[in-house]
C-alpha cells in the first residue's frame, strides 16, 4: 500500500491528533478519577498490565530457553539487584539452552 503526498500527511496529522487527545483527555479527566475503589485498583495495576502484554508475547515466542531465561533474570534481579548481571546470566541461560538443544 503507497499512499500520496496528501494521504500520508492526513494519516501523520491524524496520528499527531490523536495521540495529543488521549494526552490531553488523560491530564484533564485524570485528576477526576476516584481514588480509592475498583477505579483506583485498575489504574495502579495498568504499568504491571501493559509491561506483561509487550513482553509475554516474545517470551512465547522465544520458547522454552527465553522462559528459561526470564525465570533466571527475574531471581537473579530479585537476589543481586543488578540489572546487568541479570541480562549476563539470561543471555548465558539462552546460549546454553541453545548448545543442549541444538546437539
Amino acid at each position: 500500500m503507497t499512499l500520496s503526498g496528501g494521504n500520508a500527511w492526513a494519516v501523520i496529522a491524524l496520528a499527531a491528533l490523536f495521540v495529543y487527545a488521549i494526552r490531553f483527555l488523560g491530564m484533564t479527566f485524570g485528576s477526576r478519577l476516584p481514588k480509592t475503589g475498583a477505579v483506583r485498583r485498575a489504574m495502579d495495576a495498568l504499568p504491571g498490565t501493559i509491561f506483561a502484554a509487550l513482553v509475554f508475547p516474545g517470551l512465547a515466542e522465544a520458547g522454552i530457553p527465553g522462559m528459561a531465561a526470564a525465570g533466571v533474570i527475574f531471581a537473579a534481579v530479585r537476589k543481586t539487584g543488578s540489572v546487568f548481571l541479570a541480562m549476563i546470566l539470561g543471555m548465558g541461560t539462552v546460549a546454553l539452552l541453545r548448545a543442549v538443544a541444538g546437539s
